[in-house]
């Protein structure tokens, strides 16, 4: 494959700023999607193969993010997919409400992506007696689609600046950025695809072409394994489950897995959007501005995030 920095420079210098500024799939053409499309970088390599540098669990959410993953897809996985749908069921916020589902128990990538922080939260603070993470931000804030409200930018809203769940946390000071390449269980990926679809969804391991785990980052990862809602509307072929993501490069290889092939690897982040979430302690209190009067709610992209993968 060529290299990166003059097709991207094609590609932005044939776009108007706006539209290279702020990317929507739906609007350019496969060559162009070729144009930004890059090798997965080299992985790092150290003096001693025994010693890789340490990443500390302290101060990151990524523990109770697979607990609550563990929780929905034993609890509720599998019970159907619809565009239509919010949560597989209600949700208490602590003591100060209901977040109320939306024909449960099917439901969509996006409002899984919530459910997943919501079911979170509630492990979190059952565990730690800390409940903050309800005080951070209100309840309404899981409910409403303004520039203000953090499920406007879980929805994705390019207006926002929000290309997935990871602006999300970044927008309301509650995570950081992480590239792929550095990304371990428990953080947030966004993806764009080829067939101009996508999908948010909660990263869990590297995979190698035969869909076999990889303990980190090397050389034989063509994509990553993922929880998320998606495929069919009966239950039993969609809802909360799991799959298995190949970049467009590797095409469709064969694996005992169900497979979301098409998928590109960018380091841009409005085609390959990726980041983590910090512990409540390190939560900045940092919230987006109302904006201008103009600025619209979000309204969910439903031929974007139509559910389907591969295998489906």
């Amino acid at each position: 494959m060529v290299k990166t920095p003059l097709f991207l420079a094609l590609l932005l210098g044939s776009l108007p700023p706006a539209a290279a500024a702020e990317f929507t799939l739906g609007r350019v053409s496969a060559a162009e999607v070729a144009a930004v499309e890059t090798e997965l970088p080299a992985p790092a390599h150290f003096l001693s193969p025994l010693r890789t540098p340490d990443v500390a669990d302290a101060g990151y959410f990524n523990r109770y993010i697979l607990k609550a993953v563990d929780r929905l897809y034993a609890e509720y996985g599998l019970l159907g997919y619809d565009i239509n749908s919010i949560l597989t069921h209600d949700i208490p916020y602590h003591t100060y409400g209901v977040i109320k589902a939306r024909r449960p128990p099917l439901t969509m990538c996006v409002a899984a992506m919530m459910e997943v922080l919501l079911t979170a939260y509630d492990i979190y603070a059952a565990e730690t007696g800390d409940y903050s993470v309800f005080t951070y931000l209100p309840q309404r804030s899981y409910e409403r689609l303004s520039v203000t409200d953090i499920k406007g930018h879980i929805w994705v809203n390019h207006e926002f600046k929000a290309y997935g769940t990871a602006d999300a946390l970044i927008n309301f000071g509650m995570g950081e950025r992480r590239l792929f390449e550095r990304l371990r269980p428990g953080d947030f990926v966004n993806i764009n695809r080829t067939t101009r679809t996508g999908h948010a969804v909660v990263f869990l391991n590297y995979i190698d072409v035969k869909g076999r785990i990889q303990p980190s980052y090397n050389d034989s990862v063509v994509g990553f394994k993922y929880f998320s809602s998606q495929g069919g509307r009966a239950a039993g072929t969609g809802g909360f489950d799991y799959r298995y993501a190949v970049f467009s490069k590797f095409g469709c290889p064969e694996m005992p897995y169900k497979r979301d092939c098409d998928v590109i690897y960018s380091q841009r982040q409005d085609y390959l959007n990726t980041g983590t979430m910090w512990m409540p302690e390190r939560w900045t209190g940092v919230f987006p501005s109302p904006g201008p009067a103009a600025l619209k709610e979000t309204v969910l992209n439903a031929r974007f995030f139509d559910g389907r993968t591969t295998d489906d």
